[in-house]
């Protein structure tokens, strides 16, 4: 089974790369790799690894916490606004 979400918002660290934020949580462990598909609107399909960061943690009054990806090999420029990414793998399971 795969699960596919919506990139809401990219960015990038200069001299790390491409960091993708996803519109919602996908149950995943902060810094593991995982195998993942790039589904551009294009129809372009770029495989790569993508690593979970918290990208804002609040516990107050309501904890939010949102997730965003380093993208292994990817710039800003890559990830164009209506990109989908597809895990290739079950929550639970590393890469």
């Amino acid at each position: 089974m795969t699960e596919k979400f919506t990139v809401v918002e990219v960015f990038e660290l200069t001299g790390r790369g491409a960091v993708a934020v996803l519109n919602e949580p996908t149950g995943r462990d902060v810094g593991r790799a995982h195998r993942v598909q790039l589904l551009k609107p294009s129809g372009e399909i770029v495989t790569t690894q993508a690593s979970k960061e918290w990208l804002l943690r609040r516990a107050t009054p309501t904890p939010v916490e949102d997730e965003a990806f380093m993208l292994k090999g990817m710039r800003k420029d890559d990830v164009p606004p209506g990109t989908l990414i597809q895990f290739l793998d079950r929550p639970d399971v590393a890469r």
